[in-house]
């Protein structure tokens, strides 16, 4: 029987619709974050438990999005909730550093292979922006390249072909065009064309060591390793964003990969669920930030705000070996079965991602990079929504992940509902 999943999403979600009218009044959009919104409208979430979210509406929803990567220890971990409680308790805006702030950083250095000093902010945006800038600082140099449908935030550098060729949109200057270079995903003679023809003029090359937005794809080590012998060659900074990926291993995916990068952008969990944002590298490139040496400045009013920096040391040392290890099984487990699910059926499905992440792709192509990808087509609106009404809650562009709450029950609800989903999915969606 075929599923109506606009109308039946309408009926149960009448109190999110109200408060949506509410806030399109006074918000663009109805909120200000891009990425939350879908057709007809997105729900409104009231809390949140372990991996499940409860809605304004009464619903309770199997969380397979978890804030983009963020909530890797589900929501409201005891223990991140006591840390940063009882650190808000004593002050948190003080115009002065704290100690959290170096427990936080020390785990960071000790955790990750490219990280020998580090300096925190807000976001993820903040995080890249500030990357490519100490980059710049230090070779000398303004054009940047990066992978084509890379996403890395929504800074004027980077905001060049992520959906598409040149800059993203109107808000963005036309002049970034000219500085911003771009190469194919997973492609070495591409890559080595690249820097053959401009490889002296580039300040850093940026990558995602699994792309996100572009379709859950993980590089190629040989890819990763060409990128390493090629910057080095060349003298530019290789920047990679782990944003999400640091999720991935216990020093982040370039310890999974085993390419160790020149500096490294984070952000996601590292607060434990406070805004947060970090980069960090090389001494001698992370020294350009050096307030009396250096010659670029950093700076922010909430960068290391010891409640975010307690959540962050309390995340860390919850997410150890053995829970990534975990992670990345149930990871494993769920794209296996995506895959048994997908040949029961005639819709044209696909899954891409590594370790606890995951994209849906509504394809019959292979997905190789971001021009294969089915991620946020159109197609794919109907499946998100035939999932979301049966209780389960992914990226309406197909990406999902995992968090330490869930188990081997969880991933089979996210099987059985996909199966399900698939089955009541009109054929004009294929």
């Amino acid at each position: 029987m075929v599923d109506q999943p606009v109308e039946h999403y309408r009926s149960s979600t009448p109190k999110s619709g109200s408060l949506y009218e509410r806030a399109a009044a006074v918000m663009p959009g109805g909120d200000t974050r891009s990425v939350t919104y879908h057709d007809p409208y997105p729900s409104f979430v009231a809390s949140g438990s372990g991996c499940r979210l409860r809605t304004e509406d009464g619903e309770t929803l199997l969380d397979f999005l978890n804030n983009y990567t963020q909530s890797v220890l589900g929501h409201a971990p005891p223990a991140v909730v006591e840390a940063v409680t009882e650190r808000f308790e004593r002050g948190n805006g003080f115009g002065a550093p704290t100690t959290e702030a170096v427990a936080l950083a020390e785990r960071l250095v000790d955790r990750v292979p490219s990280v020998e000093q580090v300096r925190f902010a807000n976001s993820g945006t903040e995080a890249t922006m500030n990357a490519i800038r100490g980059a710049m600082a230090y070779t000398g140099n303004e054009t940047i390249l990066k992978i084509e449908g890379g996403y890395h935030g929504t800074h004027d550098t980077v905001e060049v072909a992520v959906d598409a060729t040149g800059r993203e949109h109107q808000g963005i200057p036309r002049d970034v065009e000219d500085r911003v270079l771009t190469t194919p995903f997973n492609d070495p003679e591409a890559l080595k064309e690249a820097f053959a023809t401009a490889g002296d003029d580039i300040a850093c090359f940026i990558l995602e060591p699994l792309m996100g937005v572009a379709g859950g794809l993980p590089a190629d080590e040989s890819f990763l390793h060409t990128a390493r012998d090629l910057t080095e060659d060349h003298g530019v900074p290789l920047v990679f964003d782990e944003v999400m990926t640091f999720r991935l291993g216990y020093g982040g995916a370039q310890e999974r990969y085993g390419v160790t990068p020149d500096l490294t952008a984070f952000g996601k969990f590292i607060g434990g669920g406070l805004p947060v944002g970090a980069f960090g590298g090389r001494e001698d490139i992370m020294s350009v930030f050096h307030p009396h040496e250096g010659v670029a400045d950093h700076s922010g009013t909430f960068n290391a705000n010891p409640a975010t920096m307690a959540g962050g040391i309390a995340t860390l040392d919850a997410l150890d070996e053995a829970a990534i290890t975990d992670l990345n099984r149930l990871g494993d487990r769920l794209r296996a079965g995506v895959r048994e699910v997908a040949a029961d059926h005639d819709h044209p499905l696909r899954v891409t991602g590594d370790g606890s992440m995951f994209q849906l792709h509504l394809t019959d192509e292979t997905v190789t990079d971001w021009a294969s990808s089915a991620a946020g087509t159109e197609a794919f609106e109907d499946l998100f929504l035939a999932m979301r009404n049966r209780g389960v809650f992914m990226a309406p562009r197909g990406m999902g992940n995992l968090s330490t709450p869930m188990t081997d029950a969880e991933v089979d609800t996210f099987l059985e509902t996909l199966d399900a989903a698939l089955d009541a999915l009109p054929e004009t969606s294929s």
